[in-house]
This record gives structure tokens, sequence and C-alpha cells, in this order.
């Protein structure tokens, strides 16, 4: 039996894999409370997947209105009203903060405490305005922060960045993002559709370096085509004020004078302040070290999501999360299986891709099959030809990784991801019916092409052998 302030599991932070695995505790029966020292909910809710999502969707409409002559419908520009539509985001992520609202919590059994925590030992914390808790585990779940670059004069002059973003009320003329990788893209499209005109500044020579080099290729001529001017190779040395505006002078001497610069380059763990000495957990580059059950160098302290420094998605802390509760509370350990881990890019086109590239595939003996969006049905009559579905697969048909460039790609890649973590392969996926007609059936095509070199196999031997016995 547990005294008051005493829980078989802590979760220290409130964002999804703290609320997972406070939840999850609950669920399994032990008891459980959460110590957030904002609001629940996380990065996620307030300053990544949702308030970016709300508003790519009236980026979406706005450039669809704009372009309606594709669809043989008269273009009308809607007017600016960036006021309006960052009302909507928040509307809408009101909406979704019920999810996360600390009553919900509390209903299922999770103690919920609000109050920064600092470790005493491994076994208690010390939350401002609460006093000690203790616990058997403890998570650290208390995610990441964005970073800016050293620039000189970039503090002086102002910027925003991925969480000062969605409280502001105005979209500037022109506006600098720095950095273009998937939060730098994602926000340069929303901008730039709703009226901004946007420069994207990259240190690197190409964008999203995570992705093929093809695959990135094709999604910058097409960010190109909408007017967004991306400009690769270029490091920015300074900022200052320039007449009511912000000048960056870049490496080369180039100038370039916006109203407002938004920082993209990167985000960094945040275990700030915990005092994680001690409680004997170790950090390496700012990030909580764990091992692959996701124990950390305390034994009965855990972490998870972003946090840890690895894959910052909500879908991976949840996994985490998961994995903790199984590692912690049950007999026997659970690994995250990171080779199935999807990633979407939202932009528009959605850029969405699982396990190895092209390149690593086929360096281990895979053969790539690509499929156009332009030849698929669906596609053509809805206007959504850009981009295409790219599936590397061993000889056996086991999909090592996959791409998808075009509309609605997160979930057009779904059928691969559930394929491979499942150990099915493409001859599966080719054998398996699709509605007519559907975007999905791009997958369904690629993996067609599969099946027929293995038919073109057969074609000279068994298969005309087979064919010949049934005349």
């Amino acid at each position: 039996m547990t005294k008051a302030g005493e829980y078989d599991i802590v979760s220290i932070g409130g964002g999804t894999a703290g609320l997972v695995a406070a939840a999850g505790g609950t669920y399994l029966g032990v008891r459980s409370a959460i110590v957030e020292r904002a609001a629940l909910g996380g990065d996620c809710l307030w300053t990544g997947c949702v308030p970016s999502k709300a508003l790519l969707a009236s980026a979406r409409l706005a450039h669809a209105m704009r372009d309606a002559g594709r669809l043989g419908l008269t273009a009308a520009a809607p007017r600016h009203a960036f006021a309006e539509v960052m009302a909507r985001m928040r509307a809408a992520r009101g909406v979704v903060e019920h999810h996360d609202d600390p009553q919900r919590f509390r209903d299922m059994g999770v103690d919920v405490h609000f109050g920064s925590a600092r470790f005493r030992s491994p076994a208690e914390v010390e939350v401002e305005g609460v006093g000690t808790i203790r616990a058997r585990r403890f998570v650290i779940t208390t995610g990441a922060l964005p970073v800016a670059p050293p620039i000189p004069g970039l503090e002086e002059v102002g910027y925003l960045d991925h969480h000062s973003f969605f409280e502001t009320d105005h979209l500037p003329e022109r506006v600098a993002v720095l950095g273009a990788g998937p939060i730098g893209l994602e926000l340069a499209q929303v901008m730039s559709r709703l009226g901004a005109r946007v420069t994207v500044l990259e240190m690197a020579d190409r964008i999203l370096p995570k992705e093929d080099e093809d695959v990135a290729a094709a999604l910058l001529e097409l960010l190109r085509a909408e007017g967004i001017d991306v400009r690769l190779g270029v490091k920015v040395v300074s900022a200052a004020a320039a007449e009511g505006a912000k000048a960056l002078t870049t490496e080369a001497g180039e100038r370039v004078v916006v109203e407002e610069i938004l920082v993209a380059v990167g985000r960094r763990p945040a275990p700030d302040g915990l005092e994680l000495e001690r409680a004997g957990v170790r950090t390496e580059r700012g990030a909580v070290v764990v091992d692959d059950t996701l124990r950390t160098t305390s034994s009965r302290i855990w972490a998870a999501g972003d946090v840890t420094g690895g894959l910052q998605f909500t879908h991976v802390a949840d996994a985490m999360a998961k994995a903790v509760l199984r590692n912690a509370l049950v007999p026997g350990s659970t690994r995250v299986k990171w080779e199935n881990v999807p990633r979407v890019t939202y932009t528009d086109p959605e850029l969405a891709h699982v396990g190895l590239s092209q390149t690593e595939a086929e360096a281990r003996g895979g053969t790539t099959y690509t499929y156009g969006f332009d030849d698929l049905d669906r596609a053509i009559v809805d206007a959504e030809t850009r981009g295409f579905v790219k599936i590397s697969a061993d000889g056996k048909g086991r999909i090592l990784g996959a791409t998808v460039l075009g509309a609605h790609a997160g979930e057009l890649l779904m059928p691969l991801v559930l394929a491979k973590t499942h150990g099915l392969g493409l001859s599966d996926v080719s054998n398996t019916i699709f509605p007519y007609p559907t975007m999905v059936e791009g997958v369904k095509r690629t993996s067609d092409a599969y099946q027929r070199t293995r038919l073109e196999g057969l074609g000279g031997t068994v298969l005309k052998k087979v064919i010949s016995w049934r005349k």
C-alpha cells in the first residue's frame, strides 16, 4: 500500500510520452502520477502537430482557390485574413485540448501535479509548490525545445520559432526562414500560400537531408514552382536592424531584407533543471542516455520521447512510452522497432518514408520499383499527379524501404508500413484487391512491378511449360 505522495510510476513531463506512461500505468493497476511545469499536451498539442496541421489546412485551401483553374473552375484569390486563420487554428487546438485535460486524467485515476521538478535521489523528486514525491519508478518525458544558430545580432533583432510563431496574429509581407528541414518547409509553405513572400536559407546543399536525394530534389522543384525562394548552400553570418526591417547578411556578402525571421534549424532535448546527477542519470549532448529498453543509467528511472535525443515524432514518443510501461512494470523486455517507424513531412504534396533509403537498400542487394502518380487514374481525375511511390525490396519481395511523395502520402504509406512490420512482402501487397479508383492503387501498382519481375523470370521456363500443358 502506497502513501500519499508515493507512487509506482511517475512521469516527469506532460507531453505525449508522459501522458501515455501515466495513463497506461493506471490501466495496468498501479498508482501513477504526472508532474508538469506548465500545461498538459506538450509540443504536439501547443506548438507542433496540432496547430501546424490546422494552418496547413487553411493554406492548402487558399492555394486551391487560387489554383482552381486546373479543375476547370474560375480562380478566386482569398482575402488576406491571417488573424482569422490563426483564430481558427486556436479554436481547433482548443477542441483537441480536451484529450489532454488534467481532469480527464484525474478521472482515470492519475494524480496530476503542476510545478517544476528536480531530483533529490533516484527515488524522489521535489516539486515546486507541491513537495516531495516518491516513486518506485520515474519516466523522464520533458521533451525538446527549439534552438537558434549563433548568428551575431540575431537575438538583438528578434525572431520567431515554432513556439512563438503560433502566438502571432500578423503575417509579415516578407519572411526569411532559416532551415530547410520539415518544420521550416511546412511553415514556409503556410506563410507563402497565405500571402507572404518567403525566402528559405539553408546551409546545406539540399533540403531534407534524411530523404533520398531524388525525392528531396523533386519536392524542392515543386516548392520553388509555387514561388518559395529556397536558397541552398547559404550561411548567414550576421543579422541587424535595417530601417524598420531586419537584414540578414550571408557569407557570400548577399543581403536579405525582411520584416520577420523564422528560425527552424532544429530542437534540443530539454531535461533542464531536473538535477539528474542526483539521481545518477547520465546525459550526452543534452540528451538523456538510455539503453535499448529505454532505461537510463539509474536502474529505477526510464526516459521516453524527444528528451532522449532520437526521432522527434509524437508517434515515436507514444511507442516509447508503451515500451517503458512493459519494461518497467511487466516481466521481460520490449524494444522499439526503429526500422519500422514512418515519418511524414506535411508539405503539399506530402513526403512520407519508412525503412532504409534507396542507397542503403540497394547496397544490401535490394531493387527499387517506382510508379508515378501521373499514370494513376484517380490522381489524373483529381489533378493530383505530382509525385510517385518508390519501394525498395530484396529478392524475396521483403520491403527494405519505401517513400511516397504526393497528396495524402502519409496515409498512402501505411499499407507498406503494415506489410513491413508484419513480414508481408510485395507479392502480398500485389495480390491484395484495392478499390478502384483510389490513390492507394499507386502502392499496388508499384508492388505489381516487383510481381512482374518474378513472372518474367518464370516466363522462359516453368511458366511456359505450365501454360503449354494447360492447352
